[in-house]
């Protein structure tokens, strides 16, 4: 079975929690982490299906950490979370490799479209720990 998680990467504690609690609703394992730096130590410990990535964070932003996921990781898919009025740095992100992007606030439906459309369906049971 197959049990990677999602990595979920923002530096807002809120975001995090409702990320995580609606993937998880969908049959998702989920793992956060509440900044760059420690989303790359993560990545370093286990292979993520994907990675939903926070645009903006204090200390290293999104592009930064997203270009470090393309130098190692160039096979997992990742999708930036941003507010509307960063278009110009979610076109950054897309040339960068981020396969797409979801705008805060969440739409529910189109959060559960852009997982299983760039992460995969969760299999049955995946979320039993």
């Amino acid at each position: 079975m197959n049990r990677k998680p999602i990595l979920v990467v923002d530096d807002d504690p809120d975001i995090r929690q409702v990320l995580q609690d609606r993937l998880e609703s969908y049959g998702y394992v989920v793992e956060t982490a509440a900044d760059g730096r420690a989303a790359l130590e993560k990545l370093e410990r286990l292979t993520p299906r994907g990675v939903f990535l926070d645009i903006r964070m204090s200390g290293m932003d999104g592009l930064e950490v997203l270009a470090r996921i393309r130098d190692r990781y160039p096979e997992v898919p990742v999708v930036i979370i941003t507010a509307a009025s960063a278009g110009e740095k979610v076109t950054s992100a897309i040339r960068a490799g981020a396969r797409a992007y979801l705008l805060k606030p969440f739409d529910t439906a189109q959060l559960r479209y852009i997982a299983e459309c760039w992460l995969g369906k969760p299999l049955e049971g995946e979320n039993d720990r």
